[in-house]
């Protein structure tokens, strides 16, 4: 196989590729994401991401009061920007948007995960 032919193999590998991904992420646009605040295992708080218009952050105190963690709040997407632990892994996660990969803060007990929900005006099907 001559460098032209492997070439234009790769070429078309990514841009199908590519367009598989702008494909899902259309797919995914009809979706309500809706991020869940855990502290010490218990839900503190919930927030419909599609509903944040403003940017705005707020404070989560662990349960035995000695760490904290700075929870900032995008349209559509949801992260920690300040963090009293040590390793601040869970600032380092930067800012989620989907269901993926949850924030974590061990040190503070804190976990923040987004659970995704088409948004099609039906609660439950029974049958």
């Amino acid at each position: 196989m001559n460098k032209d032919r492997l070439c234009i193999i790769i070429i078309a590998a990514v841009v199908v590729l590519s367009a598989g991904v702008i494909a899902v992420s259309h797919l995914n646009e009809g979706e309500q994401r809706t991020a869940y605040i855990y502290s010490d295992d218990k839900l503190i708080d919930t927030i419909d991401l599609g509903s944040v218009e403003d940017e705005y952050f707020f404070r989560v105190e662990n349960s035995d009061g000695t760490g904290f963690n700075t929870v900032t709040v995008r349209p559509g997407e949801i992260g920690v920007t300040d963090a009293s632990c040590p390793d601040k892994v869970c600032m380092h996660t930067g800012f989620i948007h989907s269901s993926a990969l949850p924030i974590v803060c061990l040190p503070n007990k804190i976990v923040i995960k987004i659970s995704e929900n088409e948004n099609n005006g039906i609660d439950t099907v029974t049958q």
